[in-house]
């Protein structure tokens, strides 16, 4: 047995002996957690996330919600009481008192039972009725009630534009921007 041998076998005795080795398993993929759709696009959204100020308040599937809202024309109220638009700059990906006034006015405005200004499985399901899709490079349109609205679906997963960034981000629950 040569020189080289021998060292090679005594170094695999030393790895796999005496307390043996602990091969760490193969590193895999956090699950992904972001709205997700495949086939029809009137499947897509019914099983989402609930959103709201507790749930998810700051993420890329709040700016997808957002979007919505912006393209239905949604109001939301300030302290006062006083009635405003929701415009494409609140579009931010934060779910705070404008984008849960503007949910509620948005649950109203379609007689939603669930109308407390949180999205729920069914505000999720009743959006996602008004989506038609997929064309060319996985564009997904939401056809709200004041302008159409675009996200893109690419492997399955959804795509949002956020005020400022200028490019698709995925729509995770977990991750803003």
């Amino acid at each position: 047995m040569s020189m080289r041998t021998r060292v090679v076998a005594l170094a695999t005795a030393v790895l796999l002996g005496a307390g043996g080795l602990a091969l760490a398993p193969a590193a895999s993929a956090a699950p992904y957690h972001g709205i997700d759709g495949g086939g029809s696009v009137l499947d897509d959204w019914q099983d989402e996330e609930n959103l709201g100020v507790d749930d998810y308040a700051s993420s890329n599937a709040t700016a997808l919600w957002e979007t919505v809202l912006w393209a239905d024309g949604a109001q939301w109220q300030d302290d006062d009481g006083d009635s405003h638009p929701f415009t494409k700059s609140l579009i931010d990906g934060s779910f705070g008192p404008e984008t849960e006034s503007a949910t509620q006015w948005w649950q109203d405005h379609f007689n939603l039972s669930d109308n407390d200004g949180v999205v729920t499985d069914q505000t999720w399901t009743f959006a996602q009725q008004r989506l038609t899709g997929p064309a060319s490079g996985g564009i997904v349109t939401y056809n709200g009630t004041v302008r159409k609205a675009t996200f893109k679906r690419v492997s399955n997963k959804y795509r949002v534009r956020i005020k400022g960034t200028g490019s698709w981000k995925i729509a995770y629950y977990d991750q803003l921007g």
